[in-house]
């Protein structure tokens, strides 16, 4: 395996004369090798972990089904197409000529990853930790595949716009994905492949003149009788593609793939006949958002066509367009859930190009990730705390609209304590000790803790797990509950030593029975002090 790396311009003088082989008056060179019709695919695990890498969260029309860093790479990706990619927009860097290579060269958008995959998998992800001055690297020999890594010691930005806090994420990927469809470095400067960013590297964006020689040198020329994609219409489950150079025999549809996963794949229709101008499919179920190609009977690199996006509006699967949500399971929980989140299902239609999903008017992240679409008709959120018991809205967004649903939050039946730790089992002092404490609305709760799991009884007054009958037993807090059904204690925490183990308890003395005694023992939480 050899890498070939994207360094900033501090080291970028050092590593120039190692790296490059430049040919004649042409800046560019090559590593060897091309990606054949079989490798044209790509996908993204998002694992980002700058926020930044994830902060687009608008949808573009033709980049349907994808926000943030999978729209970021999608858009670098396509730069080296042999056209404009749909109508060319969805770059502020250029704002009409997304899609430049002009060779016989394009990709099959085949949306996310659930890994970072093997070394010829053809993944964009995040790697941890930094390695001097590069920021990202690809892993080659392209011939069977490739990988490409960005380091996470970066600031990573999505864009869209030009004023970048960072690195830009699309004008690295650019630069890492000529590496992978077979480009070395550039020794000229105003090139994409020049071996080193300039300023946060959205200039990187663009290919220029140089690069399209190399793209070109390596798939030749775009040829007159390559398919060429013009428009794309769809409905009641069928897909109809115009354009020109088709066969009239034998063609292929290729699609992006719907939901997360799959090995990279694109989902296919083939055996299709056409007049060389139109071609008319059933959309598989298995299709999704992104790009259609069309493969004529050949597998010269003249014989796919340029990507086209289509969000499928009634295709496959589906209607193509608002979410429909059928069924949420379960549709009932308790305010606080011990060892939580909940987790939430919705079942229906077309959760695939989902870009915000909210409870109780409260928008969920993606990163970290509040909610998943392992396929088009599942959507798995995990519960928030929400400001009311009763009925609470869900509100699930994609491109065509917004759909409603609602879930029962009750109070809990019972006194319920949860420790909020954002490591499970571990304490960090200097977060506090962090709790939630649930019951019926009005309810006292008095919360202890205690580094013994030793029962505490007072009889006819109260009977606890923890103390070691008083012994050890420290009284932190005691709350009302409100009528959101939960109450946020955070007692701090200084000078304990690590791993001590600390066991948290509440008694609960309800307004329903009058305040009567005994009060009720809850649930014990535990944790560890990490540091």
């Amino acid at each position: 395996m050899k890498l070939t790396n994207l360094i900033l311009p501090v080291v970028a003088l050092g590593a120039a004369a190692v790296l490059l082989t430049p040919g004649s008056s042409d800046g560019y060179s090559t590593i060897g090798g091309s990606l054949s019709q079989t490798q044209r695919d790509f996908r993204t695990y998002n694992n980002f972990t700058d926020a930044a890498a994830n902060d687009n969260q608008v949808a573009h029309s033709q980049f349907p089904g994808a926000q943030g860093a999978v729209m970021a790479i999608w858009k670098a990706s396509v730069e080296w197409g042999s056209e404009l990619h749909g109508d060319g927009t969805g770059d502020a860097h250029q704002s009409t000529s997304l899609g430049s290579g002009g060779a016989n060269f394009d990709v099959s958008h085949q949306g996310e990853a659930t890994g970072v995959g093997t070394a010829n998998g053809n993944v964009h992800s995040e790697l941890s930790g930094s390695s001097g001055g590069v920021l990202a690297f690809t892993e080659t020999p392209i011939s069977d595949g490739w990988r490409i890594r960005y380091y996470s010691g970066w600031t990573w930005h999505d864009g869209p716009g030009t004023s970048i806090s960072g690195i830009d994420l699309q004008g690295v990927a650019c630069h890492e994905y000529g590496h992978a469809l077979g480009l070395g470095h550039s020794t000229t400067g105003s090139a994409t492949m020049y071996p080193s960013v300039s300023g946060s590297g959205v200039v990187q964006r663009s290919i220029a003149t140089d690069d399209q020689n190399g793209v070109q040198a390596i798939y030749g020329v775009k040829s007159a009788s390559k398919p060429r994609i013009t428009g794309v219409t769809t409905n009641s489950g069928q897909i109809t593609i115009t354009g020109t150079g088709f066969d009239s025999a034998n063609n292929q549809i290729w699609f992006t793939q719907k939901a997360q996963g799959g090995n990279g794949t694109p989902i296919k229709v083939t055996g299709l006949s056409s007049n060389g101008t139109t071609i008319t499919a059933s959309i598989p179920s298995a299709a999704g958002p992104g790009d259609v190609l069309v493969r004529r009977n050949s597998t010269a690199h003249s014989g796919l066509s340029n990507s086209f996006p289509s969000d499928l509006a009634g295709g496959g699967g589906g209607t193509g367009g608002a979410p429909v949500i059928s069924v949420v399971t379960p549709s009932s929980i308790e305010a606080v859930v011990v060892d939580g989140p909940a987790s939430i299902t919705l079942t229906g239609t077309d959760f695939t190009g989902t870009n915000k999903v909210s409870v109780d008017g409260v928008p969920l992240t993606l990163f970290p990730p509040q909610f998943s679409i392992p396929n088009d008709n599942t959507l798995i959120f995990n519960m928030p705390f929400v400001s009311k018991l009763g009925t609470v809205t869900i509100d699930v967004t994609n491109t065509h609209g917004t759909t409603q649903s609602t879930i029962q939050l009750l109070a809990n039946a019972s006194t319920t304590v949860e420790l909020k730790n954002s490591l499970p089992g571990f304490l960090i002092q200097g977060l506090g000790l962090q709790t939630v404490l649930g019951g019926q609305v009005g309810d006292i709760v008095i919360l202890a803790a205690s580094p013994d799991l030793l029962p505490t009884s007072l009889p006819g007054i109260v009977n606890l797990a923890i103390g070691n009958n008083y012994s050890s037993l420290f009284i932190l807090n005691t709350s009302v509950i409100p009528s959101s059904g939960y109450a946020n204690v955070t007692i701090p925490m200084t000078g304990l030593p690590i791993g001590l183990s600390i066991h948290t308890q509440g008694a609960g003395l309800s307004l329903s029975s009058g305040f009567s005694l005994p009060a009720s023992g809850s649930n014990v939480q535990s944790g560890t002090i990490l540091f």
